[in-house]
């Protein structure tokens, strides 16, 4: 299994227009510069998985369709995707489903996979009713051949009608979560995924805490109380560091925790 991080930043990008005052932008304009940073998505690539009766010689499972999308897909050598997971109906998480069309020939959609909630909301865009759905609930369980996935609240927005959901991917006797946009994770949900091998987490705030989003020194209580064996940092604001210095910075603090960038790809059971 091989995970690939296609987008690890905020639904505003790094660098973004008048950004000049934070000291990342100028760093992310450098030519291959790992703080430069597209909104939030991951690609993870399973290994001969089959779906409800389907059979995939790879099964490849696509996390949040962002706005990014067509810069993002370059990315994947394989560009088939079976599944698309959402978190929510923001933008930043589901506004890439029109250009996700036109990349994949219509018979080859993959299924989304998200609430009622989230679907009511994009509705609206008239290339959903194009692609297969499969309605899923907060800690029901969806079974695939060679590995399973199953959602969990996570308290994200102001709005109740965007309602977020993390996922915690059971593959090859190992644990991942994958929660990229949360402020609050309740009790049952942290029941859920306490002690899981990996846990891909929501980090959008460095110093100081903001309303929707963790920040560095939430992480590190949250990390402790669950107990995660090892720890990738997504949803990167632009409040922090650069890379360099950030990585350096968290690593003072645990020698478990890391820093995603765009195009990183990671075997997490090697």
């Amino acid at each position: 299994m091989k995970i690939t991080f296609l987008g690890t930043g905020p639904s505003g990008r790094i660098p973004r227009p008048n950004c000049g005052k934070w000291y990342v932008c100028k760093e992310a304009k450098k030519p291959g510069s790992k703080s430069a940073r597209l909104q939030s998505s991951a690609f993870f690539s399973a290994i001969g998985g089959s779906a409800y009766g389907g059979e995939f010689s790879n099964f490849n499972v696509l996390i949040d369709v962002s706005q990014d999308i067509k810069k993002q897909i370059t990315l994947i050598k394989n560009k088939n995707i079976n599944a698309v997971f959402l978190t929510h109906g923001h933008s930043d998480a589901a506004g890439g489903l029109k250009q996700l069309y036109w990349l994949n020939k219509k018979s080859d959609l993959p299924t989304v996979y998200t609430e009622k909630n989230t679907k009511n909301i994009l509705v609206k865009d008239s290339y959903w009713a194009d692609f297969p759905y499969q309605e899923i609930k907060s800690l029901q369980k969806i079974n695939f051949n060679n590995f399973s996935v199953i959602p969990f609240r996570v308290e994200h927005a102001f709005n109740p009608k965007f309602l977020t959901l993390g996922y915690l991917f059971e593959v090859e006797g190992k644990r991942i979560v994958y929660a990229s946009d949360f402020k609050i994770i309740p009790s049952e949900s942290k029941k859920l995924i306490k002690n899981a091998d990996l846990a891909i987490l929501d980090c959008a705030a460095y110093k100081n805490p903001i309303p929707t989003h963790q920040s560095f020194p939430e992480i590190l209580k949250l990390v402790k109380e669950l107990n995660f064996k090892k720890v990738y940092l997504t949803q990167v604001g632009i409040a922090w560091p650069h890379y360099e210095l950030a990585q350096k910075i968290i690593s003072k603090q645990s020698k478990n925790i890391f820093l995603t960038y765009d195009s990183l790809q990671i075997k997490p059971f090697n």
